[in-house]
């Protein structure tokens, strides 16, 4: 589970905090209560959570790419 983490750290933001102390210790709160919940529901539905978290992910870079480019053409149209 933990190898899940941290192979998927997709920007530098989340590569940096894996070096905090406090931020390492929420992930494997994190990951006991995924385990957990695994357990409690089942192989099927721990797949269908994983394929969810996983669309949750892109749809939170893509809004993170959108409101990047959104600040780029202000900054651009501020500085004509």
């Amino acid at each position: 589970m933990t190898d899940y983490y941290w192979e998927n750290l997709k920007d530098i933001l989340q590569r940096q905090l894996a070096d905090d102390d406090e931020y390492r210790a929420l992930i494997q709160k994190k990951i006991a209560a995924e385990i957990a919940l695994k357990a409690l529901i089942g192989e099927e539905a721990w797949s269908l959570y994983l394929e969810l978290d996983a669309i949750s992910n892109e749809l939170e870079s893509v809004r993170q790419e959108a409101m990047y480019l959104a600040g780029a053409a202000d900054h651009e149209k501020l500085s004509k």
